[in-house]
């Protein structure tokens, strides 16, 4: 029922203004965009949803998620002068072409002791460090590329 006493059937009137409207499209997904005085359609929001979601997955929207990776292989490295030490964080799938964000714990964050910097590798992840001791990495968001 819409408040005026009416059934709808998948629809839900936005305003009873009266006279003839037309939706109109969103430029860079198509998305329609129903007049106020439009009948709003539930076919035409999830047919809205699809094209969003079809967007984000085809721009690579969404990121994989790994947690708690094992820190604990360092060895010398000249890449940074600040940070001397690199550890490779085995991630199945990473390639070069990936981006790579790396959410270290907040100890090892505000420490200054970790690189703001990572750089991917065909099956990984590095990172840099001051220090070569051995942390847990909570988070590391890879946006294929």
């Amino acid at each position: 029922m819409d408040g005026l006493g009416q059934h709808h059937l998948g629809q839900r009137r936005i305003s009873d203004l009266g006279g003839m409207s037309m939706a109109t499209y969103t430029p860079n997904l198509n998305l329609k965009k129903p007049a106020t005085t439009d009948l709003v359609s539930i076919a035409d929001i999830n047919g809205n949803m699809d094209l969003i979601d079809t967007a984000l997955a085809s721009a690579g929207g969404g990121a994989e998620i790994h947690s708690n990776l094992s820190a604990s292989s360092w060895t010398a490295d000249s890449t940074y002068s600040d940070f001397p030490y690199r550890c490779a964080l085995a991630i199945t799938g990473v390639t070069a072409n990936d981006v790579a964000e790396v959410v270290f714990a907040q100890s090892e964050a505000s420490s200054g002791n970790y690189a703001s910097i990572c750089e991917t590798y065909a099956g990984g992840v590095y990172i840099y460090s001051s220090v070569s001791t051995a942390i847990t990495i909570p988070t590391v968001l890879i946006h294929k590329g």
